[in-house]
């Protein structure tokens, strides 16, 4: 028996050292400037790393792409960073590229393409193309006496001609090849046991720069050219192409194999070649004026008029508007392909659609397709008709397209009612992230929508001053201030002037002067070219002793030599018990006052109703005047700018005029939902439970209503929100949308008692997988053990492409239950044959932190073939290490205590045996 004085002192000796160890980590060290100690820093830190990396790996290129200082010139060298178009050599005449695919399951072709060029001004020896990790067989000048040479680096393909080819005529050149599991531009998706009823499929996907990875070409949106595939496949399966098929034909001793021969005979530029290869439902939505099949996946063609039977109305709308007929003969076809990495792209004459494009008759609560839909066929003559000269006018396609959905809406819903919202979505979302805070010194030098300055082409696509919603509330301020007679006429000018050609902003810019007689230059300069949205606080004050109404406009965003201050007119509406007095407010600098004289106070004030200024705006005025303006503006702009006002209103007139708009199902189903949300910041529970239980007719609305409830459940009433949200999450009538954002409520409120709910809704089927990710994302949030084990299943090959990766956030945020289990789940998928998984599993193991994933991600660093994922992997790498090292100590001090309580608690049981 063990001496019980032996005993006490090793006891004692414990708890000095164990107290000595807590209060090295909480008192030692000084406390940081916030009073927070050693320990809750370290905690603190390693809570945040989190969410720094997560950050990161969302960010890390575009913030790259914000930083204009380092993209502008290389600080080593002194070098010019800017992009440019490359040289156009030849004019390239025409494709035509062979390819010849033996069995769909191995992802291998072998292909000859011949392209038809001509020399522009001089005798060409050497010409360049991109052709990246292709195998160049051969090459051969077709025409006698002219020997071709080649030699290929992996990335670039250079052609030598003996003798050099001369202009003023055109020549062939044949180049045989194969490609090989291509790592991007062509995505092989073979047959596999995890998904069984899914055929083999190809597709293709071209922009910015990717298509070179399937075939040769100068890989960049400055050259136009016709193209024609010939493509052989195994019998059984439809490939579709640019343009018009010419021909199909059935092949081999025993028909087998199958050959289509598509030509597009206008030019469009290379990114936009597409190549398809699947087995789908085929079904035409062009009523017998056009030809418009939509592919979609085998079984689902009865969906496809609920989904797609809008196009071709959207065509003749963007015909009239547009003056110009749509350019690519008889045929416009959408295809869903699996696993595709954006939305929609607008590939000559077939656009791809994501893979559940195709929309069931409950998904329609939610909303349609119109929006995607119209974006890529408005492309057809904004990006494929008419195309960006180089990446830095992307806005030329994007902005126009987006603008063009707007229009639709316009034309379905009408102009305050559907045209408005859309408008009013953008402008308000993109002017909140372009900003120029006013303590960034370096806001000036950051690229705007229309800069030479990035890194990638795809950093153009995600600036801060996104050409999508920026682009689309620049042509609306045009609309504005050019009228509808005159910006259609030089909407029209412009698109008929430079059909069938590449261009930059000053085009359009002087197709606009043309037609208008105004200089846009400086329009252009301050809204396309320079960084930043104003941010314009209008304080509105009333004089009732001298009748007079002052309003003080100040713009607040950062104002310096690079970016001075922004000039604009803003129209300002005031209402009155007998009249509307419009006035105007010139802005060319700080701050502006104008002073005007009533006979009695109004009812309203309204700034910009119009939306004619991209701004972020800030109104100061009495809640009363914004309850009316809520209740009985006269836009949509103006009533959804009232409700964003009345947040910092709270009280009980605000929260009973925000209630009736949410009930009132007459009024445009984003109103609502912007009310609901007001009312969930204010903390209205009782009111939004209220309007929960009597029921919101529009399942879009009721979807803010319930997302309102999550928010206010934080502040009070939590358990009456928590009985609403559950009853909603487990209704299997709900519309997917709305149950969804129900479930990620629970998971943000809810608590254990809440798991069988969110656990049973991961068997729910529903449109894009929604409830289940819902359900994923809401087990992390609850933060229990139960949830890991759950999501593991659904981070595995057999699920959809977009479902994976939130299994796989879930997996890595709840890993501190089971560190082990979860990096078992995660590690092999950085080698999975799906994208986004790869992606996500990266980023997951850093969130783990499993040392042995720092070997995982160097080792993918280095053998994996696509540049992009090998640079990303080596971050990763690095990141974890940097985290693991700098949690070493702490980690090392928390094992210790954990040691040192384990044998206090052995030296304990020793004491009470020998007592």
């Amino acid at each position: 028996m063990t001496d019980s004085r032996s005993i006490r002192i090793a006891t004692a000796s414990m708890l000095f050292t164990l107290a000595a160890i807590l209060a090295l980590l909480t008192t030692a060290a000084p406390a940081s400037a916030g009073g927070v100690s050693l320990l809750e820093e370290l905690q603190g830190d390693h809570a945040c790393l989190h969410c720094r990396l997560d950050w990161l790996e969302r960010n890390t290129v575009a913030a790259a792409a914000e930083s204009g200082a380092a993209l502008r010139f290389d600080e080593r060298t002194g070098a010019d960073r800017a992009n440019y178009a490359p040289h156009r050599h030849v004019d390239f005449k025409h494709m035509l590229l062979e390819i010849d695919i033996e069995d769909m399951n191995t992802p291998r072709f072998e292909a000859q393409q011949t392209l038809t060029i001509e020399p522009i001004s001089r005798p060409l020896s050497v010409l360049r193309l991109d052709a990246r990790q292709l195998n160049i067989q051969g090459v051969m000048a077709i025409e006698r006496g002219r020997a071709a040479t080649f030699s290929h680096d992996g990335d670039v393909l250079t052609l030598r001609f003996d003798p050099p080819i001369e202009p003023g005529r055109e020549h062939q050149v044949r180049i045989d090849y194969v490609c090989e599991n291509p790592v991007d531009g062509l995505f092989w998706l073979t047959e596999t046991p995890e998904w069984p009823d899914r055929p083999a499929q190809i597709h293709t996907q071209g922009q910015p720069e990717t298509n070179s990875f399937w075939f040769p070409a100068h890989d960049s949106p400055n050259v136009r050219l016709t193209t024609e595939m010939v493509v052989t496949v195994p019998a059984g399966y439809e490939v579709s192409s640019n343009g018009e098929l010419i021909d199909r034909t059935f092949r081999g001793p025993d028909g087998d194999r199958e050959t289509f021969h598509w030509r597009l005979d206008q030019r469009h530029v290379n990114y936009l070649v597409t190549l398809v290869i699947g087995k789908f439902d085929i079904v035409d939505v062009g009523r017998g004026e056009m030809d418009m099949p939509v592919y979609v996946p085998p079984g689902l063609g009865y969906r496809v008029e609920q989904t797609y039977g809008r196009t071709l109305d959207m065509m003749r709308l963007f015909e009239d508007r547009f003056g110009y007929e749509y350019p690519f003969g008889n045929r416009y076809a959408q295809l869903v392909v699996w696993n595709f990495g954006a939305g929609g792209m607008e590939n000559t004459t077939a656009s791809t659609m994501y893979d559940t494009a195709i929309f069931d008759e409950k998904s329609l609560q939610d909303g349609d397709l119109d929006g995607l839909i119209s974006h890529e066929l408005a492309h057809m003559w904004f990006g494929d008709l008419i195309t960006c000269n180089t990446w830095a006018h992307i806005w030329l396609n994007e902005g126009f397209a987006t603008f063009s959905t707007a229009l639709w809406y316009e034309e379905r819903d009408g102009y305050d009612e559907g045209y408005l919202p859309s408008i009013y979505a953008s402008a308000r979302g993109v002017a909140g992230r372009d900003r120029l805070r006013a303590n960034d010194a370096e806001a000036g030098l950051r690229p705007g929508m229309v800069s030479r300055l990035y890194e990638h082409p795809w950093d153009v696509f995600r600036r801060g001053a996104n050409p999508y919603p920026k682009g689309s509330t620049v042509l609306h301020m045009l609309r504005q201030k050019l009228g509808e007679d005159v910006f259609w006429e030089g909407v029209r000018t412009y698109t008929r002037r430079f059909a069938d050609s590449t261009v930059e902003t000053d085009d359009l810019r002087g197709v606009l002067e043309e037609v208008s007689g105004l200089s846009l230059e400086h329009f252009f300069d301050q809204w396309v070219h320079r960084p930043g949205a104003p941010e314009v606080t209008v304080d509105i004050k009333w004089n009732e002793a001298d009748k007079e109404l002052k309003l003080t406009v100040e713009q607040t965003q950062r104002i310096d030599a690079h970016v001075p201050a922004f000039a604009f007119k803003l129209p300002v509406a005031i209402h009155t018990d007998s009249a509307v007095t419009p006035m105007t407010i010139d802005v060319t600098g700080r701050r502006h006052e104008r002073t005007i004289s009533l006979d009695a106070e109004p009812t309203m004030v309204v700034v910009d109703p119009a939306l004619t200024v991209y701004m972020a705006p800030t109104i100061r005025q009495p809640v009363h005047r914004f309850i009316e303006q809520l209740r009985s503006g006269p836009t949509h702009v103006a009533r959804m700018d009232a409700a964003e006002a009345l947040k910092g209103h709270a009280g009980s007139r605000t929260t009973e005029a925000l209630a009736a708009v949410v009930r009132d199902s007459s009024a445009q189903h984003s109103f609502r939902a912007a009310a609901a949300g007001v009312l969930g910041e204010h903390g209205a529970t009782a009111t939004l439970i209220e309007i929960a239980r009597a029921g919101v007719d529009d399942a879009r609305a009721r979807r803010g209503v319930i997302d309102a409830l999550a928010v206010a459940g934080r502040t009070n009433n939590r358990d009456g929100a928590l009985e609403v949200l559950a009853a909603h999450a487990a209704d299997e009538d709900e519309s997917y949308a709305t149950r969804s954002t129900a479930l990620r409520g629970l998971g943000r409120l809810g608590d254990r008692s809440h798991l069988d709910i969110i656990i049973d809704a991961l068997d729910s089927e529903s449109q894009h997988d929604q409830v289940r990710s819902a359900a994923l994302s809401a087990l992390a949030d609850l933060d229990q053990p139960e949830g890991l084990e759950a999501a593991i299943p659904f981070t595995r090959l057999g699920h959809l492409s977009r479902l994976r990766p939130t299994a796989i956030n879930t997996v890595a945020r709840l890993a501190e239950h089971d560190r082990e289990a979860a990096y078992e789940a995660v590690a092999p998928l950085i080698r999975d044959q799906e994208a986004r998984t790869r992606s996500a599993a990266g980023a997951a193991l850093v969130r783990i932190e499993d040392e042995r994933a720092v070997e995982d991600l160097r080792r993918h660093a280095v053998t994996w073939p696509h540049p992009v994922e090998r640079e990303r992997a080596g971050r990763w790498a690095d990141q974890l290490g940097a985290a693991l090292r700098r949690d070493a100590p702490a980690g090392q001090m928390r094992e210790e205590i954990e040691r040192l309580r384990r044998e206090l608690e052995e030296l304990k049981e020793a004491v009470a045996e020998e007592k």
